[in-house]
């Protein structure tokens, strides 16, 4: 009977469902990506191998993970914004009932007042041990959850990256970076996830009409063959259907980010030897929104994630086995390469 729901649910999104690749259209230059590369390595090992772990549930390890972005968003010359909140006392939060969250925010102005914002973020906590890699909680106490090393150490060095290499580097349009606190479960699009937080308090303060759009940097450093046993289903054969494939990045968005997405995967393509797929489905369940751009979709704002699509071709993701060595490190320094290059382009219209 699950696999019957499951092929009636994947053959109900197919008509829904859009993909399309783009191939590199631009000079197709080798780039030099050693520094960049060991760069990433040194944050990624940082977050997922020094600190480990990093949630409500291993305070300490989320108290340092906070720490070093903060410094690293410093050393790099920006002004910090921590976005602090509550924890409400909810049954299905255990003892992070109670604790206080962090978004960690910078913001670079850009040269015309009048211009939109772009934001570009990643979520800095990792999956806390529960019964399943799938489920969504309870919390399971005493079970060791995640290093997140891809999920998502991979996103927030990304976003450290981008962050260094625009810093001086004038943009008509202003840049938003943000690294979300409360992305993985028990939080998963509920009022508590660090991003929802941060998309409502940005359209308060400066409207949506103010907000060009959102990056999701989410999952971005695997590029070679894994072992994928947990995701062989009819549903992710149906809608991906490029399980075993990794030569690609993924732009992903539901129906709403479509345009947005599409035009930013041509974008992309035309800086970067990555091929880039735009994958769009519309937004009918809990599964068919990938990230903390969710929270911006909620609200109205243009957005989608861009991923390696590991976690649905990579027995690692939402396991202990997510580690730093793991990670295919020019591969992601390459796509890093050209989320800088999209970003610049993007604030410069």
């Amino acid at each position: 009977m699950k696999w019957i729901f499951r092929l009636l649910l994947a053959v109900f999104l197919l008509p829904v469902a859009c993909t399309k690749l783009y191939q590199p259209t631009g000079p197709g230059v080798i780039p030099d990506v050693r520094n960049l590369q060991e760069e990433l390595k040194r944050d990624v090992y940082a977050l997922a191998e020094d600190i480990g772990e990093r949630n409500h549930f291993q305070t300490k390890a989320y108290q340092k993970a906070e720490q070093f972005i903060v410094r690293e968003f410093e050393k790099a010359g920006y002004t910090v914004n921590r976005q602090v909140y509550d924890i409400p006392n909810k049954e299905k939060y255990g003892r992070a009932a109670g604790q206080k969250a962090v978004n960690i925010e910078v913001r670079k102005p850009g040269t015309d007042p009048d211009a939109p914002w772009l934001v570009l973020g990643a979520h800095y906590d990792t999956r806390v041990g529960m019964k399943s890699w799938s489920c969504h909680g309870p919390v399971i106490e005493g079970k060791t959850g995640t290093p997140g090393a891809n999920d998502n150490a991979s996103g927030v060095a990304a976003l450290l990256s981008v962050a260094r290499a625009l810093r001086n580097v004038p943009t008509r349009c202003g840049i938003i970076f943000v690294a979300y606190a409360n992305e993985e479960a028990p939080f998963f699009q509920t009022d508590e996830m660090g991003s929802r937080r941060h998309a409502r308090l940005l359209v308060d303060e400066v409207g949506k009409e103010k907000v060009m759009g959102m990056i999701s940097l989410e999952t971005l450093g695997v590029y070679s063959p894994r072992v994928n046993k947990k995701r062989r289903s009819a549903v992710a054969g149906a809608l991906v259907g490029l399980l075993d494939r990794c030569d690609y990045v993924a732009f992903m968005s539901t129906l709403s980010g479509r345009a947005y997405s599409r035009r930013c995967a041509r974008t992309f393509a035309s800086v970067s030897r990555f091929p880039v797929r735009s994958v769009c489905f519309g937004y009918l369940t809990r599964g068919i929104a990938w990230s903390d751009d969710w929270a911006y979709m909620k609200e109205g704002i243009p957005s989608f994630a861009i991923t390696d699509t590991a976690y649905m071709r990579c027995d690692d993701y939402h396991e202990t086995s997510d580690t730093a060595d793991k990670l295919d490190y020019k591969e992601f320094a390459e796509v890093v390469l050209g989320i800088t290059d999209l970003v610049r382009k993007l604030t410069n219209p």
